[in-house]
């Protein structure tokens, strides 16, 4: 194997933004320019499990981010008229998350726009070329996962040890800047 002089995350994150920014240009020369990246993800979560009840630790898992980023998005989302938050019939204090008419309006027309995004990032790559892309990308998330299995098992253990250095550990594994 020759010595790599690119990063793959690197080149995830900058292929990410380069995808973020063409896909925001088209959602706002569409019209719909209130919807912000991750809202469109959310809704699009909420419009493929429209006939389930979805709550905010659903998003929360689904998406892997935190607890006070979901709840801000959502009381965003809900004040822009996408989505409202309804009790449920079995438990008053919990709240589901459900689109409004709005949101599944966006919706259509973003899934259009992505459609077509899709097809042009597709264009010159045969579907060989594509299987192994997917291939490669199921991989990686693989290995991410083992990583993020891997630091809860060191976080369980500085929990459990009780002292300030586990403490500290926890902190800098949860801290998003920090690198290992």
């Amino acid at each position: 194997m020759k010595k790599r002089e690119e990063r793959i995350g690197f080149e995830i994150r900058r292929l990410d933004h380069m995808l973020a920014r063409t896909l925001q240009a088209r959602v706002k020369s569409a019209g719909i320019d209130e919807v912000t990246l991750m809202h469109g993800w959310i809704i699009r979560y909420l419009y493929e499990n429209r006939d389930e009840d979805i709550f905010q630790k659903d998003i929360e898992q689904h998406f892997s981010i935190g607890r006070s980023t979901v709840t801000n998005i959502i009381q965003l989302m809900e004040k822009k008229g996408f989505v409202l938050r309804e009790s449920v019939e079995h438990d008053a204090r919990l709240k589901k998350v459900v689109l409004t008419e709005k949101g599944v309006q966006s919706h259509e027309m973003i899934e259009n726009l992505i459609e077509n995004l899709d097809m042009s990032l597709a264009e010159g790559i045969t579907d060989e070329e594509l299987s192994v892309f997917y291939s490669v990308v199921g991989k990686l998330t693989e290995n991410l996962s083992k990583q993020d299995a891997n630091m809860n098992v060191i976080r369980e253990s500085a929990d459990d040890a009780g002292n300030k250095e586990g403490s500290n550990r926890e902190e800098e594994i949860n801290d998003p800047d920090f690198i290992e």
